[in-house]
């Protein structure tokens, strides 16, 4: 797989869940299940509309980021 040139990760923050493009806070969500949703269609749009290869992770319960989708 080629690398993504951009990732956007979801990660367990106060209380809830922190989604991160690039690296910067951009939404908070109380439920992981609608972060992965939201970062999902975000990922998707992105490519489709701008061409961007995008990667979608989001931290397990051991705090691990797996990776959830690739939009290439």
């Amino acid at each position: 797989m080629t690398k993504p040139t951009s990732i956007l990760k979801l990660v367990h923050s106060g209380g809830g869940w922190q989604l991160l493009d690039d690296d910067e806070p951009v939404f908070w969500f109380p439920e992981r299940g609608k972060g992965i949703e939201i970062a999902q269609m975000m990922a998707d749009a992105r490519n489709l509309n701008h061409g961007t290869r995008t990667a979608v992770e989001a931290q397990n319960e051991d705090g691990e980021l797996e990776t959830i989708a690739a939009f290439a």
